[in-house]
């Protein structure tokens, strides 16, 4: 079905559109949320208590287990590929009844000794986790490889393309004349004779060298960051658990559309035999608690900066933090110059500057405005001289300039000098729109409803633990703001976006503090907002979200290189990646191992 609202194609039995939150029948689901939650929680203190119990081993996350570097957009591609090589259809499957995801237990158990390959640092990697990245590594490449090989055969054949014909015999042959080191997706990775080219060293590696290089970087990166986690004694709270169910739901969803009897089969066939429904919800729980950590490192980063340190960095470089209201127009062709130079020699105002370009060049023409531009777009878009002109504290409305810039000759005007924005601010919110499924406001008992809806989450929040964890949970479960899937956080918010006037009045008032939270109605909605936290002028929240970043990046290339360095034995590896690539050769490409 498609959203009659926004015309976003979703599930025939969704509740909820999650890119405009229009709602389609009430969720009574709660209830059981709520028990498979408190059931979640029970099982992972168990299971700390057991990893705990057992002795000579390290558990490799020391909590719930958490982390895949996939995602729903690879799991997506993946899904195609099966498609496309009729392993989804292809069998006589019936349709068997799945217990319900609330009855799936969440489960992590250490490998043996014998079965760890790999190592970061102290943490093991057993053959059956690195398999999981391996074979993702090689779908993601695999459909790459095809999407490619698509886009080349339609240029050749426009209108003519069959979706139904693979065209390979036909074309690939001079496909790959054009692209010399293209991924032969037809042919086992270890018969391939082509080579990949490194993008940062320039190097030629074997394909399965290159496989192998993009799933230990993709595992290190989510594994560190889960470990980073660890240390900063972060939990697995609602927030997480609700991305993972709802990430383990929309694709269970569609394996079943797809026709295929079960994930559980679904996912051994696309990622190995040791790949069930639980062993995927554990990667999934690293990857969304990987993300907790940036959100959580960068936050605290960024509270880290004096306000002393964080002005000298804009009073230094102020231009690149700053903000203009510009109007420009580049003139072309031989007398280019000459236009441009008469067009400002008559720009007294904007009116003027408008007429102008009428006169010489011609009514269709027209200025380009940039209003509140930053200096690195003009940078870029047009010379860094422009910028550096109209950034310069020196500048007042209605300068105007020529300048020679790569196409022709601009004319730039001025029509707010430099400024910062003000009043920059981060919240959450809660959403519960005054409109119904039509767009069409709702009066009387159903407005009424809403806002007793709004009062209801309110109150639990407030009985429950009311941290900002929590908030984000409801935020995502409940909302119908544009901002639900992100726990509704609006983040580095200025006034001048504002444009409900009760919002901006809560948000900015002198006696707001972080924590706050409070039901404010809009003339769309009844929003419950959390106060994150207030910068003032907007390049305090940019320099402090920059620095933080950075200084992030930093702490974890130090964490990849040092504490968390990959260690592994080649022949060993070699042997476990022949095994995944003649599972992978007979599953995708119909051919037997030698």
């Amino acid at each position: 079905m498609n959203c009659p609202n926004c015309g976003k194609e979703l599930p025939d039995n969704a509740a909820k559109c999650k890119k405009c939150g229009t709602v389609f029948k009430e969720n009574k689901g709660n209830a059981e949320m709520d028990a498979y939650l408190k059931k979640e929680k029970e099982k992972a203190a168990k299971k700390n208590q057991k990893l705990e119990k057992k002795s000579g081993k390290r558990s490799v996350n020391k909590g719930l287990i958490i982390g895949i570097a996939a995602g729903v957009a690879v799991v997506a591609a993946a899904l195609i590929l099966l498609f496309h090589f009729g392993i989804i259809g292809s069998r006589n499957f019936h349709r068997v009844e799945e217990k319900g995801p609330l009855d799936v237990e969440y489960t992590f158990e250490i490998g043996e000794d014998d079965e760890v390959i790999m190592k970061f640092g102290d943490v093991e990697i057993t053959e059956d986790e690195y398999e999981f990245f391996y074979r993702q590594s090689y779908s993601t490449l695999q459909n790459s490889s095809q999407l490619s090989f698509k886009e080349f055969v339609s240029k050749k054949l426009g209108e003519e393309f069959d979706e139904n014909d693979d065209y390979y015999d036909e074309y690939y042959s001079s496909f790959a004349q054009e692209n010399p080191n293209t991924f032969d997706f037809k042919r086992p990775i270890d018969r391939q004779i082509t080579m990949s080219v490194d993008s940062e060293t320039g190097k030629e590696t074997s394909w399965s060298e290159y496989i192998r290089n993009d799933a230990v970087k993709s595992m290190l990166e989510y594994r560190v960051k889960f470990e980073l986690a660890n240390e900063m004694k972060l939990e697995l709270t609602d927030d997480v658990r609700l991305q993972v169910y709802d990430h383990i739901e929309g694709l269970r969803s569609a394996v079943r559309e797809g026709g295929y009897p079960s994930l559980d089969e679904y996912l051994k066939i696309l990622f190995g035999e040791a790949c069930d429904e639980e062993f995927f919800k554990n990667e999934l729980i690293r990857e969304y608690m990987a993300t907790k950590y940036e959100t959580q490192i960068n936050a605290k980063l960024m509270a880290e900066y004096s306000d002393s340190d964080i002005k000298a960095i804009y009073d230094a470089d102020y231009k690149e933090y700053d903000f203009v209201d510009l109007y420009v127009y580049e003139a072309k062709g031989d007398d280019a110059s000459a236009v441009a130079q008469k067009i400002a020699a008559k720009a007294t105002g904007l009116a003027e500057f408008t007429d102008a370009i009428s006169e010489y060049v011609g009514k269709g023409a027209d200025k380009e405005a940039f209003p509140a531009v930053p200096k690195y777009y003009i940078d870029s878009n047009y010379t860094e001289e422009v910028g550096e002109w109209a950034f310069d504290r020196q500048r007042k409305q209605g300068d105007v300039s020529v300048f020679k810039t790569q196409n022709g000759y601009t004319v730039a005007y001025v029509y707010a000098p430099a400024y910062t924005k003000e009043d920059c601010v981060s919240y959450r919110e809660i959403v519960f729109n005054k409109t119904d499924a039509n767009g069409k406001y709702l009066e009387g008992e159903a407005l009424e409803a809403v806002k007793a809806k709004a009062e209801e989450i309110l109150e639990q929040w407030d009985d429950g633990d009311a941290t900002e964890d929590t908030f984000a949970y409801f935020a995502m479960s409940e909302s119908q703001g544009s901002t639900a899937g992100s726990g509704g956080l609006n983040a580095g918010v200025v006034s001048m976006t504002m444009n409900e006037d009760a919002l901006k009045e809560w948000l900015l008032s002198d006696e707001r503090k972080p924590g706050d939270v409070e039901i404010v109605e809009t003339d769309d909605a009844f929003r419950i907002v959390y106060f994150t936290n207030g910068y003032g002028d907007y390049w305090n929240y940019s320099i402090r979200s920059t620095k933080a970043s950075e200084a992030a990046a930093q702490k974890l290339e130090t964490a990849k290189s040092k504490t968390y360095a990959v260690s592994y034995d080649a022949e060993v590896m070699r042997d476990v990646e022949q095994s995944y690539i003649d599972n992978i050769s007979e599953i995708y490409l119909g051919i037997e191992s030698k």
